[in-house]
């Protein structure tokens, strides 16, 4: 479709969001399919069927660009789990958040390109986030610290540890099953049998056994800090895409 083509498919008042719509879908399929580091603006303009002038219009450099198209990934996983979590509030503890989680990057092409396919890639994006996105880094950790505190205080993880250091190991087994699978290409996991493993690891390190009312009582209140990290994580994409 060309960019009049376009023009013409866009309802009066719609126009802005509809061809950053566009722009994000020709970026994450074109990173995808070519990587980060092969891909243009020029490339993404012509997937997209608008104009080079019309990406810059939205979008003033090519990690901007691509940092939203990960954002947008990072945003339907959060929706997903809060959902997840009013339906079924054993979702909230950690075992079945790092099973989700790891189940999730396998599924989310976006996510799997840049967590698992491309290291430099996932370190150039997240310097630009550290470096532009304000205080939606610090939001994501307090977000984090706030779940860890609701299943601490509800009696559902070990809580003989400092938080900032359960917070980090937690983190840190999860990142070491991704990132690990790209540094040992011929032994390709089985994915449902690892994240279960996962699973099994994260709840033997950190979880206490508890009665299914204590999840239920902790849920609603992950739940709420989720939203409100979803909330400045759209706050953050409307910004940077000049909408």
């Amino acid at each position: 479709m060309t960019e009049a083509d376009r023009r013409t498919a866009v309802p009066a008042g719609a126009g802005r969001d509809r061809r950053t719509e566009w722009i994000l879908d020709a970026a994450g399929e074109l990173l995808v399919s070519r990587g980060y580091r092969r891909v243009t603006i020029e490339e993404v303009a012509r997937r997209a069927g608008v104009g080079k002038g019309t990406v810059y219009l939205h979008f003033p450099g090519k990690e901007l660009l691509f940092l939203t198209v990960l954002m947008r990934a990072q945003s339907r996983m959060i929706d997903r789990f809060v959902r997840q979590a009013g339906d079924d509030p054993s979702a909230v503890l950690l075992s079945s958040v790092a099973r989700s989680a790891y189940l999730w990057v396998h599924e989310e092409p976006i996510a799997r390109a840049v967590l698992i396919g491309d290291v430099e890639t996932l370190g150039t994006l997240s310097r630009s986030a550290a470096r532009d996105t304000g205080d939606l880094l610090t939001v994501r950790e307090r977000t984090v610290d706030a779940h860890f505190s609701a299943l601490r205080e509800h009696g559902l993880v070990r809580d003989d540890q400092p938080l900032e250091l359960q917070r980090h190991a937690y983190e840190a087994i999860l990142t070491g099953y991704l990132m690990i699978e790209p540094m040992t290409p011929g032994a390709a996991p089985d994915v449902p049998a690892a994240a279960g493993m996962l699973a099994h690891v994260v709840r033997s390190a950190f979880e206490i056994p508890g009665d299914p009312g204590a999840a239920r009582a902790a849920a609603p209140r992950v739940a709420a800090a989720y939203r409100r990290l979803l909330d400045r994580l759209h706050e953050e994409m409307r910004r940077r895409t000049l909408i």
